[in-house]
């Protein structure tokens, strides 16, 4: 009885979503560490570009690889485009319109001043209205933090994977 038992527990632990590295963890071209200049930022929407530094900052923080100025390489980003507006009525809401952001981001990774990947990302999140103007913009604000995040996620995923 106790084989069965360990091999089902065995089995289960080998398939649960659990991860015991950080994500992006791993760099390309034998990057092990990377610093991260201000972001620069091609939209009319002020300070984004400082929202989106941080996260990737953050991330590559929390997976030990963020380097100061003697780190190997360089991840640039550009917030390329940004618009926001209602996208539908929301009953649940009291006829208050849901509200879309929407970002697209450029990133790019260099090594020795030379590329080495590039990505895209372009990624929408949908947030309530308030009541007012300024809970409609402090709503826009955190779905820009949270869209930010996931851009940079997304972004280090893919020029992890790129040839």
């Amino acid at each position: 009885m106790r084989g069965p038992t360990s091999l089902v527990v065995g089995l289960l632990l080998c398939a649960c979503g659990y991860r015991f590295t950080a994500p992006n963890s791993s760099l390309p071209a034998g990057l092990t560490s990377v610093q991260v200049p201000m972001f620069e930022n091609k939209t009319a929407d002020p300070s984004l570009e400082l929202v989106f530094t941080q996260a990737a900052r953050d991330q590559l923080q929390r997976a030990g690889r963020l380097g100061g100025d003697t780190a190997q390489g360089t991840l640039r980003g550009t917030v390329l485009t940004v618009s926001s507006g209602p996208f539908l009525a929301a009953p649940t809401l009291g006829r208050q319109p849901g509200m879309r952001v929407s970002v697209g981001v450029l990133f790019v990774l260099e090594k020795q001043g030379r590329e080495v990947g590039r990505a895209g990302v372009n990624l929408i999140e949908d947030f309530p209205s308030g009541a007012d103007v300024l809970l409609t913009e402090s709503n826009r604000e955190a779905a820009l933090r949270r869209i930010a995040d996931s851009a940079v996620r997304e972004g280090l995923e893919r020029l992890q994977s790129a040839p």
